[in-house]
């Protein structure tokens, strides 16, 4: 009996060794799993901050703007730096430039591997002054977008809106449709004034145009063009109310200088 248990426990204790050098064993494979996963792992993130190192954008051309804007592009790209791959996406790129010029109406960007960009850009042109609120005057595009300041010294001979922001869009709008039926007659166009239910238009020489404010005005517009290009009233100097859309006002300016 008693040696019996005396084997017992030898077997019980072979076995308990047994597994203790499995579990070592084990042990050892899972640090050396988790040794190679953590080295290829580092090896992969020092191969990615190399590429992203090794394409960084270091030159960059700029196309289809005028010189002063060539300029300051190149600043504000310069500014950008550092320009590696994951920074130069020309996603980020466009809308970087586009928030910090305001001058720019679009620009696109492409990648040329390993370090240069291409810029296209396009100017955006102004096509009337507004006068917001604080007296500052602004250059307006367009689709009727006040997007900057006019610089102290800077010139713009370019019509004069004096409306509230809700009413920019239909003087814009109002103001291109004489532009494209009378181009002639919009050249002289000075200032156009929001005056409650009226539109003001004032030209050259004392001459003025009193229109609607409603959906109408463009078209009662363009009736008064094809009446002033008319033998009677062509070449006149004359201060119109066309408000009323049966009996129109027409008086002799009094030859003057610019309104």
């Amino acid at each position: 009996m008693i040696r019996q248990n005396r084997k017992r426990r030898l077997v019980n204790k072979g076995r308990a060794k047994g597994r203790a050098k499995r579990r070592a064993a084990s042990l050892l494979r899972r640090m050396g799993r988790a040794f190679i996963g953590a080295a290829g792992l580092a090896g992969v993130l020092a191969c990615a901050w190399w590429l992203n190192q090794a394409l960084s954008v270091e030159r960059w051309t700029i196309r289809g703007v005028p010189e002063h804007l060539e300029t300051a592009i190149d600043t504000e790209m310069k500014a950008l730096k550092p320009l590696d791959f994951v920074h130069a996406w020309p996603s980020r790129l466009r809308g970087e430039l586009l928030k910090r010029l305001p001058d720019l109406a679009d620009v696109e960007i492409s990648r040329k591997l390993p370090g240069r960009v291409k810029i296209i850009a396009r100017k955006r042109v102004p096509v009337a002054l507004w006068q917001g609120r604080g007296g500052k005057v602004w250059l307006v595009d367009g689709h009727a977008v006040a997007y900057r300041v006019i610089r102290h010294g800077e010139q713009a001979d370019l019509p004069l809106l004096r409306t509230s922001v809700s009413e920019l869009g239909d003087a814009v709008s109002l103001m291109l449709t004489m532009k494209q039926e009378d181009n002639a007659r919009y050249a002289h166009l000075s200032e156009l004034i929001a005056e409650g239910a009226s539109w003001r238009m004032n030209f050259e020489r004392g001459q003025s145009w009193l229109l609607p404010h409603n959906d109408g005005s463009g078209q009662r517009m363009r009736d008064l063009i094809v009446l002033m290009h008319q033998k009677r009233w062509r070449g006149g100097n004359w201060r119109i109310d066309a408000r009323m859309p049966a009996r129109w006002f027409i008086r002799r300016s009094k030859i003057g200088g610019v309104v």
